[in-house]
């Protein structure tokens, strides 16, 4: 009895142990838009031109003959080290519309320069490895999407995000409303 005890106690000193040697810190993003794939007309131009990274929304779908993804940047802190690096995760806020039901959505790597002022479907991106996705459900928050090896390849701390849903229309809230979609970055 007493060493069944014994292992119990010693299992909890090392689990609280573990955890309080990690934290973690929030890093909201500093840019974010939503970038439109298609071949269609929007008043007098074509919808891939438009720029939408000051909207207050930000749209991701999929449908036949058009992608709305949404673009994600985040300058990660120089005092983080890539090997400090446990685990880092996004999360994106609630939705402000959505379809009924459960939902994908996926994160991956993008590459090259780019700027919520100026970007749009026609900016020269270089979509990457996926690196993590979640299933949410219905209006809920969606879980975290587990980024960790996108943050740390990150390039002199800057990351950026292309999130993708597995087909239906869902419409976050921009950075422009005060909640923008978060890293937590968890390190040693």
């Amino acid at each position: 009895m007493r060493v069944a005890l014994s292992s119990i106690v010693l299992s909890a000193l090392i689990f609280a142990t573990t955890a309080l040697s990690a934290s973690y810190r929030d890093i909201s993003a500093d840019k974010d838009s939503t970038l439109v794939y298609n071949a269609y007309i929007c008043g007098d131009m074509p919808c891939f031109e438009i720029k939408h990274g000051k909207e207050p929304t930000l749209t991701v779908s999929f449908f036949s003959g058009s992608a709305s993804r949404i673009i994600l940047g985040f300058t990660l802190p120089s005092d983080i080290e890539p090997a400090q690096i446990k685990q880092c995760e996004l999360q994106m806020q609630k939705p402000v519309q959505n379809a009924d039901g459960a939902y994908g959505l996926s994160a991956s790597e993008v590459e090259g320069q780019w700027d919520d002022d100026t970007v749009s479907g026609m900016t020269d991106l270089v979509p990457g490895r996926m690196v993590g996705n979640v299933i949410a459900e219905g209006g809920e928050r969606p879980g975290p999407i587990d980024v960790t090896e996108a943050c740390r390849d990150a390039k002199n701390g800057a990351l950026s995000l292309l999130v993708d849903s597995d087909g239906v229309e869902v419409v976050f809230p921009s950075m422009e409303t005060g909640a923008a979609a978060v890293l937590r970055v968890y390190t040693s």
